[in-house]
């Protein structure tokens, strides 16, 4: 099958590179028209005639109604919005800082709540659309070190429900995603933070039931295609699971 976006008009936060790019990647596949909003600026290499790049920070209300209102000055509405900005800490509880947490918060909550809040304003005005919000597995677990980074995404989690129950009657729907151990840059520095990366690698390989460290493309990318086309006309207010089984109880 392809063509499952054909025309319609997606921005992807945080879209420059990680799972961000690998949801662009398979948006630009199917036909979707693809705006991505990042403080990081396109590699050159990743350009596309069916790409743009505003620059955009999620924490700013003020970007979020210029980027929205340069979409849909230019394309005329917003079809699919992808919440995929964020940031990752690890600290314990008791040594992470106010204004660390807060960082935290800003970026991976705030940001999705901004988006939500202009995303369904200009939805509401076209007819519905797809909001899709990345959470984490650990926005539905603990985690060691995670008193921010789960605060934030269970948050995303509970968000994204209250999205769903409000734009089902304007036909906007929303979900979230929440992956597990998945390939990026920011998942690289964490293993070679710890000095070894071969050994950590192994390490995580070694505990997930799938026995391998998840793709942007092939398994983010896919299933945020998923939900951002018409396929899942009838799911909304629903957690996604994209691990490889690490939920399933396995160590923080």
């Amino acid at each position: 099958m392809s063509g499952r976006l054909q025309g319609k008009v997606a921005l992807v936060t945080g879209g420059a590179s990680g799972l961000g790019a690998g949801i662009v990647q398979r948006f630009v596949e199917e036909g979707a028209h693809v705006w991505i909003g990042d403080v990081n600026p396109l590699p050159a290499a990743a350009s596309d005639a069916a790409v743009r790049w505003l620059e955009m920070d999620v924490r700013r209300e003020a970007d979020w109604e210029q980027v929205l209102d340069r979409i849909v000055t230019r394309d005329g509405r917003l079809d699919v919005l992808v919440n995929n900005a964020g940031v990752f800490l690890s600290a314990p509880v008791d040594e992470t800082s106010v204004e660390d947490f807060q960082r935290v918060l800003d970026v991976n909550l705030v940001g999705v709540f901004l988006g939500c809040k202009h995303g369904v304003r200009c939805m509401k005005r076209s007819g519905g659309g797809s909001i899709i919000n990345l959470s984490s597995v650990t926005g539905l677990r603990g985690q060691v070190g995670g008193a921010a980074y789960c605060a934030s995404k269970g948050g995303v989690r509970m968000l994204s429900r209250t999205v769903a129950l409000e734009g089902g009657p304007h036909a906007i729907r929303c979900n979230s995603i929440h992956p597990g151990i998945v390939e990026s840059p920011m998942l690289r520095a964490a293993m070679e933070a710890g000095g070894n990366p071969a050994a950590a690698q192994r390490h995580i390989e070694g505990y997930l039931p799938l026995g391998y460290i998840g793709d942007p493309v092939l398994d983010i990318g896919n299933m945020a295609l998923y939900l951002a086309s018409d396929e899942s006309r009838y799911i909304t207010g629903t957690e996604m699971v994209v691990d490889g089984g690490m939920i399933t109880g396995l160590p923080s």
